[in-house]
């Protein structure tokens, strides 16, 4: 069952994962392992269990030059016990950072986290 979860996430990740307007030399910041880092961080949360909540948390992550998370922001909510446990797993994985115009920048990406 964690095995069909991880793919599933991983494939709708990698379908839906935004970036935002991107130039020639531009990069978003990505986790270290990609998407199946934080899948594999994403805890189904208990309060939760037996409601049948289903669908898809976007967080916002703003990441420095050096990889660091400077900021995470719910872009699309679903359910709040949802969004911490989306929040939670993205913070819990390190980052390559973004480029803009070949160099190492602040950049944003926005993280797909389906449950």
């Amino acid at each position: 069952m964690k095995i069909k979860f991880v793919v599933l996430f991983l494939l709708m990740a990698t379908l839906s994962i935004s970036n935002f307007a991107q130039k020639k030399g531009d990069k978003s910041p990505m986790p270290v392992g990609g998407m199946e880092a934080v899948a594999k961080k994403v805890e189904y949360p208990n309060e939760i269990k037996g409601k049948n909540i289903k669908g898809q948390v976007q967080v916002m992550v703003t990441v420095d030059s050096t990889g660091t998370i400077l900021a995470t922001k719910i872009y699309k909510a679903l359910h709040p016990a949802c969004d911490s446990a989306a929040i939670k797993a993205v913070r819990s994985v390190k980052f390559k950072p973004g480029e803009k115009n070949g160099k190492k920048a602040v950049k944003k990406v926005i993280i797909p986290i389906n449950f």
